[in-house]
């Protein structure tokens, strides 16, 4: 099972476990402003809101311990901070594969605004 499609069309990171990331691709950092150096082994809290780091750690060490999840496999509408500090409200799609004892999770997203947001297609949960 392929984790995450390698679509360059899109944004996507790879995270450990651990919240550790493991990669990005050049949407990425042509959209956020992150380059492999910024990311690559650093926890992805840098990429997250202050106001929703603790919900987002919380939820990260619910899914560790019983591996229910409630934000897998569906769109969430969510901030996502730029290397120069400001922020980019972005759908995320995030999935999940355990490989081994652990799990690595993909998110793909898909700006809502600013330069690179996705044209409005009339559809709310798919722009």
């Amino acid at each position: 099972m392929a984790l995450i499609a390698r679509d360059d069309s899109r944004p996507w990171l790879l995270v450990d476990h651990l919240g550790e990331v493991l990669a990005i691709n050049d949407c990425f950092t042509r959209v956020y402003g992150w380059r492999d150096t910024d990311l690559l082994g650093q926890h992805m809290e840098r990429i997250l809101p202050d106001s929703f780091r603790d919900s987002h750690h919380a939820g990260f060490a619910r899914f560790r311990l019983d591996g229910i999840s409630r934000v897998l496999d569906h769109p969430l509408v969510l901030q996502t901070i730029c290397r120069d500090g400001t922020g980019i409200r972005s759908e995320h799609f995030i999935t999940a594969e355990r490989r081994g004892d652990d799990w690595v999770f993909a998110a793909t997203l898909t700006p809502l605004e600013g330069a690179h947001a996705a044209p409005a297609s009339g559809d709310p949960q798919h722009p």
